[in-house]
């Protein structure tokens, strides 16, 4: 990828997303081209504004990706709900150990539960019942509009859960291999315009 593209990028990205901050000041993006020729990316622009597109990068194998920035911290939302539903089964454990510890394995298991659900996007009904509903209630919103988007600007954009704290953002990926510069380009700008909807939709 020659260095007048990223260039080019950058600069597009910098202007486009300059007022696209959901809170927060603009930070630029920031190109990063790996000296390792075994890096598993050959290039990324990326930056650390709270804005739609927080990264773009062209993996090894050719995919390019856009990334958003955080839409939802899931995980932590359902820990700290659950934990103060629990407030009365732990002032009740008080003062024995063992009662306390079971109060916390029964809540730890609750709450591991919730986030494989999530994770998975299953048992809904079961979910919305409980104190931290609001995080699923959100997700299937989130699934909504990157349905809505995907539609409406004929690329695939996708609500993407990360599997170790749960946070989710959305995504799109194309196939950058036998592409010249210029469609590459073309294909990246979509996604970003179909990321600003997603994020004035979503919110």
């Amino acid at each position: 990828m020659s260095q007048e593209f990223l260039n080019r990028l950058k600069n597009y990205l910098d202007e486009r997303l300059r007022n696209e901050v959901r809170w927060g000041s603009f930070k630029p993006f920031e190109i990063d081209v790996p000296s390792s020729p075994f890096s598993w990316y050959r290039w990324e622009v990326r930056t650390e504004s709270h804005a739609p597109v927080g990264v773009v990068t062209e993996h090894s194998d050719g995919t390019v990706s856009l990334k958003s920035d955080l839409l939802d911290k899931a995980g932590y939302d359902i820990s700290v709900r659950l934990v103060k539903s629990y407030r009365f089964k732990f002032a009740k454990a008080r003062g024995s150990k063992e009662e306390d510890e079971k109060v916390w394995e029964t809540l730890n298991r609750e709450e591991e539960e919730a986030c494989k659900d999530y994770l998975n996007r299953r048992n809904f009904e079961k979910h919305l019942k409980k104190t931290y509903w609001h995080a699923f209630l959100r997700l299937l919103w989130f699934d909504e509009v990157a349905r809505r988007i995907s539609e409406e600007y004929g690329v695939e954009v996708k609500l993407e859960i990360d599997k170790i704290d749960y946070d989710s953002g959305l995504i799109s990926e194309f196939d950058g291999n036998n592409i010249d510069e210029e469609r590459k380009f073309e294909e990246i700008k979509k996604r970003v315009e179909a990321f600003i909807a997603a994020y004035k939709l979503a919110f």
